[in-house]
């Protein structure tokens, strides 16, 4: 039985993933939005109103992408000191936990890979990082971050 349930532990690692990248495609989302919603060379769209509680006014539907945008990259934010922390926690240099995390999430190693370049078994690198994603995942529960994806975990 796991600690943590299933469907936080994927969510944590697809974060770890995207580690490099969650504030830069953040940043990128937020701008591509503003520069949307000021565009004044599109249509105006359908002014009454519209299906499914969608906003019929351009600017309504830009403010609001602006708004989810926004919101996306004060997460990405929050998950990025979430990293910082952990590697407060688990030094890439000075713990097992952060090594195997770092060739993991930052190289895209294996667990097998990993267990014959450091000399000891897929198992001691599975534990290691499960270490790691587990007090992660606490963090990021800590921050906010991970109730979403928990909502659903009674699989």
């Amino acid at each position: 039985m796991s600690v943590i349930p299933e469907v936080a532990y994927e969510a944590v690692e697809k974060k770890l993933r995207q580690r490099g990248k969650l504030i830069q495609k953040a940043e990128e989302a937020v701008a591509k939005a503003r520069a949307k919603a000021t565009d004044t060379s599109a249509p105006s769209g359908n002014v009454t109103g519209g299906r499914g509680g969608l906003p019929g006014s351009r600017v309504e539907r830009g403010a609001l992408n602006v708004i989810r945008a926004e919101k996306r990259l004060e997460n990405a934010m929050k998950w990025e000191a979430v990293f910082r922390k952990m590697d407060e926690i688990f030094p890439v240099e000075d713990s097992n936990e952060g090594f195997v995390a770092s060739m993991i999430y930052g190289n895209g190693m294996s667990q097998a890979d990993l267990a014959r370049f450091s000399g000891c078994s897929r198992q001691t690198v599975k534990m290691r990082q499960d270490r790691y994603v587990i007090r992660c995942a606490f963090l990021a529960a800590q921050a906010g971050l991970i109730r979403e994806e928990v909502e659903g975990w009674q699989r």
